[in-house]
Protein backbone atom coordinates (compact mmCIF):
# COMPACT_ATOMS: atom_id res chain seq x y z
CA UNK A 1 0.00 0.00 0.00
CA UNK A 2 1.45 3.35 -0.62
CA UNK A 3 2.92 5.27 2.18
CA UNK A 4 3.05 8.92 3.40
CA UNK A 5 6.32 10.34 4.78
CA UNK A 6 5.52 13.45 6.19
CA UNK A 7 8.82 14.16 7.00
CA UNK A 8 9.83 14.49 3.48
CA UNK A 9 6.33 15.05 2.00
CA UNK A 10 6.17 12.13 -0.33
CA UNK A 11 3.10 9.51 -1.47
CA UNK A 12 5.45 6.35 -1.81
CA UNK A 13 4.42 3.75 -4.49
CA UNK A 14 5.97 -0.03 -5.15
CA UNK A 15 5.86 -1.40 -8.31
CA UNK A 16 6.77 -5.04 -8.98
CA UNK A 17 7.42 -6.22 -12.39
CA UNK A 18 6.69 -10.06 -11.78
CA UNK A 19 6.74 -13.04 -14.13
CA UNK A 20 8.37 -16.33 -15.27
CA UNK A 21 12.21 -16.93 -15.63
CA UNK A 22 13.72 -15.17 -18.55
CA UNK A 23 10.82 -13.34 -19.76
CA UNK A 24 12.24 -9.54 -19.79
CA UNK A 25 11.39 -7.96 -16.22
CA UNK A 26 15.05 -7.07 -16.11
CA UNK A 27 15.22 -5.89 -19.52
CA UNK A 28 12.24 -4.13 -18.93
CA UNK A 29 13.69 -2.09 -16.49
CA UNK A 30 17.05 -1.44 -17.71
CA UNK A 31 15.45 0.19 -20.98
CA UNK A 32 12.47 1.87 -18.65
CA UNK A 33 15.81 3.46 -16.47
CA UNK A 34 17.17 4.76 -19.68
CA UNK A 35 14.30 5.96 -20.62
CA UNK A 36 13.62 8.67 -17.95
CA UNK A 37 15.35 11.64 -17.42
CA UNK A 38 18.57 11.51 -14.88
CA UNK A 39 16.60 14.54 -12.84
CA UNK A 40 13.26 12.82 -12.20
CA UNK A 41 15.11 9.05 -11.38
CA UNK A 42 17.31 7.93 -9.64
CA UNK A 43 20.41 5.44 -9.65
CA UNK A 44 19.38 1.54 -10.68
CA UNK A 45 20.99 -0.81 -7.76
CA UNK A 46 20.99 -4.33 -7.27
CA UNK A 47 21.02 -6.01 -4.53
CA UNK A 48 21.31 -9.97 -3.26
CA UNK A 49 17.72 -11.60 -2.13
CA UNK A 50 17.87 -15.56 -1.66
CA UNK A 51 20.44 -15.91 -3.78
CA UNK A 52 18.60 -14.07 -6.72
CA UNK A 53 19.33 -10.94 -8.37
CA UNK A 54 17.31 -8.10 -7.30
CA UNK A 55 17.29 -4.51 -9.35
CA UNK A 56 15.40 -1.33 -8.04
CA UNK A 57 15.22 2.37 -9.07
CA UNK A 58 12.67 5.03 -8.12
CA UNK A 59 11.37 8.09 -10.08
CA UNK A 60 9.35 10.91 -9.35
CA UNK A 61 6.96 12.49 -11.77
CA UNK A 62 7.28 16.42 -11.97
CA UNK A 63 5.13 19.38 -11.66
CA UNK A 64 1.33 17.78 -11.81
CA UNK A 65 2.46 15.00 -10.05
CA UNK A 66 2.31 16.15 -6.18
CA UNK A 67 -0.87 15.90 -4.25
CA UNK A 68 -1.94 18.53 -2.30
CA UNK A 69 2.08 19.53 -1.67
CA UNK A 70 2.87 15.39 -1.74
CA UNK A 71 5.58 14.67 -4.01
CA UNK A 72 4.39 10.83 -5.62
CA UNK A 73 7.48 8.90 -5.81
CA UNK A 74 7.75 5.53 -7.51
CA UNK A 75 9.92 2.58 -6.46
CA UNK A 76 10.37 0.15 -8.84
CA UNK A 77 11.47 -3.44 -8.23
CA UNK A 78 12.01 -7.39 -9.79
CA UNK A 79 14.10 -10.06 -9.35
CA UNK A 80 15.95 -11.48 -12.08
CA UNK A 81 16.60 -15.53 -12.81
CA UNK A 82 15.62 -18.43 -14.03
CA UNK A 83 14.57 -20.21 -10.62
CA UNK A 84 13.86 -17.63 -8.29
CA UNK A 85 12.58 -18.86 -4.16
CA UNK A 86 9.60 -17.61 -3.14
CA UNK A 87 10.79 -15.90 -0.31
CA UNK A 88 12.59 -13.50 -2.37
CA UNK A 89 9.38 -12.96 -4.30
CA UNK A 90 7.01 -12.68 -1.08
CA UNK A 91 9.70 -10.41 0.50
CA UNK A 92 9.68 -7.94 -2.86
CA UNK A 93 5.72 -8.04 -3.46
CA UNK A 94 5.25 -7.04 0.58
CA UNK A 95 3.19 -3.86 0.51
CA UNK A 96 3.00 -3.67 -3.31
CA UNK A 97 0.92 -0.97 -5.25
CA UNK A 98 0.62 -2.50 -8.38
CA UNK A 99 2.04 -5.14 -10.60
CA UNK A 100 3.56 -5.56 -14.22
CA UNK A 101 2.95 -8.76 -15.27
CA UNK A 102 5.90 -9.92 -17.89
CA UNK A 103 5.06 -12.70 -20.25
CA UNK A 104 6.88 -14.86 -22.77
CA UNK A 105 4.54 -15.29 -25.94
CA UNK A 106 6.53 -18.00 -26.94
CA UNK A 107 4.17 -21.32 -26.97
CA UNK A 108 5.97 -23.24 -25.14
CA UNK A 109 6.42 -21.16 -22.76
CA UNK A 110 2.35 -21.27 -21.98
CA UNK A 111 2.93 -23.57 -18.98
CA UNK A 112 5.70 -21.17 -17.34
CA UNK A 113 2.97 -18.33 -17.72
CA UNK A 114 0.21 -19.89 -16.23
CA UNK A 115 2.22 -21.03 -12.85
CA UNK A 116 3.86 -17.69 -12.57
CA UNK A 117 0.40 -16.45 -12.84
CA UNK A 118 -0.70 -18.67 -10.21
CA UNK A 119 1.97 -18.18 -7.89
CA UNK A 120 1.89 -14.51 -8.33
CA UNK A 121 -2.25 -14.75 -6.96
CA UNK A 122 -0.88 -17.15 -4.36
CA UNK A 123 1.78 -14.42 -2.80
CA UNK A 124 -0.55 -11.74 -3.33
CA UNK A 125 -2.97 -13.81 -1.73
CA UNK A 126 -0.80 -14.26 1.74
CA UNK A 127 -1.17 -10.48 2.19
CA UNK A 128 -5.34 -10.12 1.83
CA UNK A 129 -4.87 -8.83 -2.21
CA UNK A 130 -5.95 -10.46 -4.80
CA UNK A 131 -5.41 -9.98 -9.12
CA UNK A 132 -8.06 -7.88 -8.30
CA UNK A 133 -7.62 -6.06 -5.64
CA UNK A 134 -4.25 -4.65 -6.91
CA UNK A 135 -3.91 -2.84 -9.82
CA UNK A 136 -2.00 -5.22 -12.49
CA UNK A 137 -1.44 -5.01 -16.02
CA UNK A 138 0.11 -7.87 -18.20
CA UNK A 139 2.60 -6.96 -20.93
CA UNK A 140 3.69 -9.72 -23.47
CA UNK A 141 7.08 -9.21 -24.16
CA UNK A 142 8.70 -10.83 -26.88
CA UNK A 143 6.43 -10.12 -29.51
CA UNK A 144 8.67 -9.34 -32.09
CA UNK A 145 9.49 -13.38 -32.16
CA UNK A 146 8.47 -15.21 -35.47
CA UNK A 147 6.95 -18.00 -33.35
CA UNK A 148 5.07 -15.81 -30.62
CA UNK A 149 1.50 -15.99 -29.85
CA UNK A 150 -0.62 -13.20 -30.88
CA UNK A 151 -2.54 -11.03 -28.41
CA UNK A 152 -5.92 -12.73 -28.56
CA UNK A 153 -4.69 -15.98 -27.84
CA UNK A 154 -2.56 -15.01 -25.10
CA UNK A 155 -5.70 -12.69 -23.30
CA UNK A 156 -7.52 -16.29 -23.61
CA UNK A 157 -4.79 -17.93 -21.88
CA UNK A 158 -3.94 -15.38 -19.24
CA UNK A 159 -6.59 -12.39 -19.33
CA UNK A 160 -9.88 -13.49 -19.01
CA UNK A 161 -11.00 -10.64 -16.61
CA UNK A 162 -9.49 -8.69 -19.38
CA UNK A 163 -6.88 -6.79 -17.43
CA UNK A 164 -4.96 -4.22 -19.80
CA UNK A 165 -2.46 -5.61 -21.61
CA UNK A 166 0.28 -4.05 -23.88
CA UNK A 167 2.73 -6.29 -26.54
CA UNK A 168 6.26 -5.17 -26.12
CA UNK A 169 9.71 -6.08 -27.03
CA UNK A 170 12.07 -5.19 -24.44
CA UNK A 171 14.87 -5.82 -26.41
CA UNK A 172 14.01 -3.12 -29.09
CA UNK A 173 11.99 -1.17 -26.22
CA UNK A 174 8.83 -1.40 -28.00
CA UNK A 175 5.71 -0.86 -25.64
CA UNK A 176 7.86 -0.95 -22.48
CA UNK A 177 7.18 2.85 -21.75
CA UNK A 178 3.47 2.40 -22.45
CA UNK A 179 3.78 -0.76 -19.80
CA UNK A 180 4.82 1.12 -17.05
CA UNK A 181 2.78 4.45 -17.64
CA UNK A 182 -0.26 2.23 -18.23
CA UNK A 183 0.17 0.86 -14.62
CA UNK A 184 1.17 4.28 -13.59
CA UNK A 185 -2.14 5.02 -14.48
CA UNK A 186 -3.78 2.66 -12.91
CA UNK A 187 -1.65 3.20 -9.30
CA UNK A 188 -2.94 6.65 -9.66
CA UNK A 189 -6.44 6.02 -9.99
CA UNK A 190 -6.50 3.55 -6.93
CA UNK A 191 -4.86 6.11 -5.01
CA UNK A 192 -7.73 8.89 -6.27
CA UNK A 193 -10.54 6.30 -4.95
CA UNK A 194 -9.39 6.49 -1.46
CA UNK A 195 -9.57 9.76 -1.16
CA UNK A 196 -6.19 11.08 -2.63
CA UNK A 197 -7.40 13.61 -4.76
CA UNK A 198 -5.66 15.74 -7.75
CA UNK A 199 -3.03 12.98 -8.31
CA UNK A 200 -1.15 13.29 -11.33
CA UNK A 201 -2.26 12.03 -14.59
CA UNK A 202 -0.06 9.85 -17.06
CA UNK A 203 -0.23 12.68 -19.58
CA UNK A 204 1.73 15.22 -17.14
CA UNK A 205 4.33 11.79 -17.08
CA UNK A 206 5.51 12.48 -20.52
CA UNK A 207 7.59 15.10 -19.83
CA UNK A 208 10.12 12.77 -17.87
CA UNK A 209 11.15 11.04 -20.66
CA UNK A 210 14.97 11.48 -22.31
CA UNK A 211 14.15 11.55 -26.07
CA UNK A 212 16.94 9.44 -28.17
CA UNK A 213 17.46 5.99 -28.65
CA UNK A 214 17.18 3.53 -25.57
CA UNK A 215 20.95 2.48 -23.99
CA UNK A 216 21.11 -0.05 -21.33
CA UNK A 217 21.12 1.78 -17.88
CA UNK A 218 24.47 1.32 -15.97
CA UNK A 219 23.48 -0.83 -12.62
CA UNK A 220 25.16 -0.06 -8.99
CA UNK A 221 25.54 -2.63 -6.60
CA UNK A 222 23.64 -1.37 -3.49
CA UNK A 223 25.70 -0.93 -0.62
CA UNK A 224 25.13 -2.29 2.81
CA UNK A 225 22.95 -1.01 4.96
CA UNK A 226 24.71 1.72 7.42
CA UNK A 227 23.22 2.62 11.01
CA UNK A 228 23.43 6.47 12.06
CA UNK A 229 26.33 7.97 13.82
CA UNK A 230 25.75 9.60 15.94
CA UNK A 231 24.95 13.47 15.82
CA UNK A 232 27.84 15.92 17.17
CA UNK A 233 28.00 19.91 17.83
CA UNK A 234 30.09 21.82 14.98
CA UNK A 235 31.10 18.21 12.88
CA UNK A 236 29.35 17.21 9.64
CA UNK A 237 28.10 13.86 9.99
CA UNK A 238 26.75 11.54 6.83
CA UNK A 239 23.29 10.31 7.06
CA UNK A 240 22.79 6.48 6.38
CA UNK A 241 21.41 5.19 3.30
CA UNK A 242 18.53 3.23 3.36
CA UNK A 243 18.98 0.37 0.58
CA UNK A 244 16.76 -2.16 2.56
CA UNK A 245 14.38 -4.63 -0.22
CA UNK A 246 11.33 -2.80 0.47
CA UNK A 247 9.08 -0.82 2.78
CA UNK A 248 9.14 -2.66 5.93
CA UNK A 249 12.36 -3.89 7.58
CA UNK A 250 13.62 -5.94 5.84
CA UNK A 251 11.07 -4.52 3.05
CA UNK A 252 11.80 -1.02 3.23
CA UNK A 253 12.04 0.51 -0.17
CA UNK A 254 15.71 1.95 -1.11
CA UNK A 255 15.90 5.73 -0.63
CA UNK A 256 18.33 7.75 -2.06
CA UNK A 257 21.40 9.20 -0.38
CA UNK A 258 20.47 12.06 2.10
CA UNK A 259 22.51 15.39 2.28
CA UNK A 260 25.25 15.47 4.58
CA UNK A 261 23.52 16.98 8.04
CA UNK A 262 25.20 19.41 10.36
CA UNK A 263 25.07 20.71 14.04
CA UNK A 264 26.01 23.97 14.89
CA UNK A 265 25.34 26.95 17.81
CA UNK A 266 23.54 29.95 15.84
CA UNK A 267 24.16 32.39 18.89
CA UNK A 268 25.11 32.18 22.68
CA UNK A 269 24.33 30.18 25.34
CA UNK A 270 22.27 32.01 28.27
CA UNK A 271 20.38 31.07 31.39
CA UNK A 272 17.16 29.96 32.34
CA UNK A 273 17.05 29.17 35.52
CA UNK A 274 18.97 27.62 38.72
CA UNK A 275 20.87 24.93 36.62
CA UNK A 276 19.01 25.33 33.23
CA UNK A 277 20.87 26.65 29.90
CA UNK A 278 19.28 27.23 26.57
CA UNK A 279 21.41 26.87 23.48
CA UNK A 280 20.40 28.28 20.01
CA UNK A 281 21.35 25.85 17.22
CA UNK A 282 20.94 25.35 14.06
CA UNK A 283 20.73 22.21 11.61
CA UNK A 284 21.59 21.90 8.03
CA UNK A 285 21.35 19.37 5.55
CA UNK A 286 22.28 21.11 1.69
CA UNK A 287 20.34 24.32 1.17
CA UNK A 288 17.88 23.64 4.06
CA UNK A 289 18.24 24.79 7.35
CA UNK A 290 16.13 24.53 11.04
CA UNK A 291 16.34 26.57 13.81
CA UNK A 292 15.84 24.46 17.38
CA UNK A 293 16.36 25.65 21.01
CA UNK A 294 17.94 23.05 23.02
CA UNK A 295 17.72 23.20 27.15
CA UNK A 296 20.70 21.76 29.49
CA UNK A 297 20.29 20.90 32.94
CA UNK A 298 23.22 21.03 34.54
CA UNK A 299 23.76 19.94 38.29
CA UNK A 300 26.84 19.62 40.22
CA UNK A 301 27.13 16.53 42.94
CA UNK A 302 29.70 16.10 45.80
CA UNK A 303 32.13 13.01 45.41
Amino acid sequence: MALVNQAKREINAKIVFFGPGLSGKSTNLKHVHAKLKPEFRGAMKAMSVQDARMLFFDFTPPGDGNVHGYRVRFHVYTISGQVVEPAAWKMVLKGVDGVVFVADPQKERSSANQESLDSLAAYLKGYGQSLSSVPVVLQYNKSDLPDALGSDQLDRMLNPTRLPSFKASSQSGEGVLQTLLGLVKAVLNELRAKGLADVATTEGLQCIVEPGPLEDAPVQAAPAFQAPQPMKVLREVPAAEATSASRAAPEAAPAAAEEPLSLELSGAPHSAGPGLFRLPLTIRSGSRTKSVLLTVALSLEEG
